[in-house]
């Protein structure tokens, strides 16, 4: 009988009723607190309290073989579990294919003497079987430094406490030779092999245990690349102790599938040691597992993009966020954890290559900085369209929003740009530097100030040398280069003419270099300005110079519009679209101070005039 549908309530993180449908494979997403593993841990908690329980419902904490702490009566949602049938419970509800629901109910017993737990359904006597009908792997931080041989009871209450690196040599031996042992030879574990071989190549597997002679049950393992060329099989294997972490949970995850087949694998991030390809494997052969041992289903909670990426259609793909199921569409579900933007509000795509200065400027407002993610694309021409992007937003129910370098454009270009990109007619945030370019941001005379604990004057006079260390006529070269680059496909009536917006931006000054060149130009100009000085100190401080001070907030601007792009998306439009900005500047004077910022004043130059043209 399958288990169709799974609900918690009041336990560690989740409050209010929860309800996970399941398929044959469950994946469950969601940042850190989200309530997942708290999901999974009610599950196998509620099932071995109900399996240990005694004649009067009570379940010792020596006798929970799991527990997710000590202080068990700490698990309610918020408050502390207590006595009496009116308390409220810790609830966790099995509904089966028929419809039909058991439920384990939780609360404390008499003087806080154990949990009470009582179930009901039809699904009671499966679910309390002698062999643990929930397996728990939450990942293994080793091997136990031996291990015996156990009581089949014993070793199906330490296999279930979580903590499976305490049994895994054991339960490698049930799969050969169980109590009776092995003999005196090392005996291979080929389904297991062949298993794990299905996310990691080739691995071999063998376990040992003499009934007459040996202690410790001894078990060990061969990848391909341990073998020398010509080298001996039996003496290349190694003890599966010097294996690696995520190794041993793939191991363990197949190992106590076919130990137990229980009716439930619930797998706690079994992505935390594994490389993304890897990953896709995993779930690839966990599926296909789900197939091979239909009476067995699998819940997994991932932070991986990559492992939901390779789910099948037959896997559920659940969100949770803050204790609760956030988004029921799995198709936005697998398309959002396909971008990185699952617990994201906003995708800034960006034509920078390297973000660093990007994150940097967006690092000061930690409130928007979890809520971005950043994408670059590798030049202008590479940013989407607007109407690419409404679509996006449409699909992932998540807000866009573009950046691009100035290269000198004026505000008349920068509209002329906008709309023939379709972020005017799409109603597409964007956002250019206040100059040339990102890097430009963080060569202001008030932001070196207050790197190098000077005044804005001295500052003023090392941006001045760091000026007249460029060459005049390669700047005005690169000047030409990059307006003509940006201006190129407009309409040639509107568009700059370079030479006339090199006079109007006050020609060889700090505006008109390119940031880029900038910002090396003045780290060379305050060594010059300090070396051999009393001063010389300050130099060492250079390594802040990308870094925005909290004194002197740099790209003001640039957080205005992600705010506007964060808060137009989560509020309903007049039509009652979600996602779309209710007004966009549509004037030049408003974008010049929304999505487009006013050139900061670098040095004691007055503001260049004009539009260029």
């Amino acid at each position: 009988m399958k288990i169709k549908q799974i609900s918690v309530s009041n336990f560690m993180r989740i409050g209010d009723r929860v309800n996970i449908e399941l398929g044959p494979v469950t994946v469950i997403v969601g940042s850190n607190g989200s309530g997942k593993s708290s999901f999974l841990k009610a599950i196998h908690w509620a099932v071995r309290c109900a399996t240990l329980k005694d004649r009067n419902n009570n379940t010792s904490l020596e006798n929970m073989d799991y527990t997710p702490s000590k202080e068990y009566l700490q698990l309610g949602h918020k408050k502390r579990i207590q006595n009496g049938e009116a308390s409220e419970k810790i609830c966790v509800h099995f509904l089966n294919d028929h419809d039909q629901e058991t439920t384990i109910t939780i609360n404390a017993a008499r003087n806080d003497a154990g949990a009470k737990s009582r179930i009901e359904g039809v699904m009671a006597e499966s679910l309390l079987s002698e062999t643990p009908q929930t397996a728990y792997i939450p990942g293994l931080a080793g091997l136990a430094e031996t291990e015996t041989l156990l009581a089949t009871p014993v070793l199906h209450r330490r296999a279930a406490s979580g903590v499976g690196g305490s049994v895994l040599r054991h339960i490698l031996l049930e799969l050969v030779g169980g109590s009776e042992g092995t003999g005196n030879d090392f005996v291979e574990l080929k389904e297991l092999g062949s298993w794990v071989g299905k996310v990691i190549p080739d691995a071999q597997f063998w376990v040992k245990f003499d009934r007459l002679r040996d202690i410790n049950i001894k078990a060990e393992f061969l990848m391909p690349d341990m073998l020398s060329e010509g080298g001996n099989r039996a003496q290349s294997r190694k003890p599966l102790e010097m294996a690696g972490t995520g190794f041993l949970q793939i191991v363990q995850i197949f190992a106590y599938l076919l130990k137990f087949k229980p009716k439930l694998l619930l797998i706690d991030e079994p992505d935390a040691h594994l490389h993304p390809g890897t990953q896709e494997l995993l779930i690839n052969a966990i599926q296909e597992a789900a197939d091979y041992f239909p009476e067995t289903q699998f819940i997994i909670t991932t932070h991986s993009p990559s492992l939901v990426r390779s789910c099948s259609e037959t896997t559920r793909v659940w969100w949770m966020d803050q204790g609760n199921v956030k988004l029921e569409d799995e198709n936005i579900v697998r398309q959002r954890m396909g971008w990185g933007a699952l617990d994201k509000e906003l995708i800034l795509f960006t034509e920078d290559e390297k973000t660093t200065y990007l994150k940097s400027i967006i690092a000061q407002w930690p409130h928007i900085d979890r809520k971005v993610l950043i994408w670059p694309t590798f030049g202008s021409s590479g940013l989407p369209h607007g109407a690419a992007l409404t679509k996006l937003r449409a699909s992932l129910g998540v807000a866009v929003m573009v950046h691009r370098d100035r290269d000198f454009m004026s505000e008349s270009d920068i509209a002329a740009w906008a709309e023939k990109r379709g972020y005017i007619e799409y109603k597409i945030p964007f956002w250019l530097p206040q100059s040339s370019d990102i890097e430009a941001e963080f060569c202001n005379a008030h932001h070196i100030s207050e790197v190098l604990s000077i005044s804005t004057e001295e500052a003023g006079q090392i941006i001045e040398a760091a000026v007249h260390l460029n060459d005049h006529s390669e700047v005005e070269r690169n000047f030409n280069t990059a307006l003509q680059g940006a201006i190129n496909s407009l309409p040639s009536d509107i568009r700059s003419i370079p030479t006339a917006r090199w006079r109007d931006m006050g020609e060889y000054n700090a505006l008109t270099i390119k940031g880029k060149c900038l910002i090396e130009s003045i780290r060379n100009a305050v060594k010059d300005h300090f070396i051999g000085t009393a001063d010389a100190r300050k130099i060492g401080l250079l390594k802040n110079l990308v870094r925005p001070t909290r004194a002197y907030p740099v790209a003001s601007s640039l957080k205005e519009v992600l705010e506007m792009a964060i808060d137009s998306n989560n509020s309903p439009s007049p039509s009652g679209n979600q996602g779309v900005p209710n007004k966009l500047p549509s004037t030049q004077e408003e974008r010049s101070t929304s999505h487009v910022g006013i050139i900061s004043d670098y040095t004691s130059a007055a503001a260049p005039k004009g539009d260029g043209k």
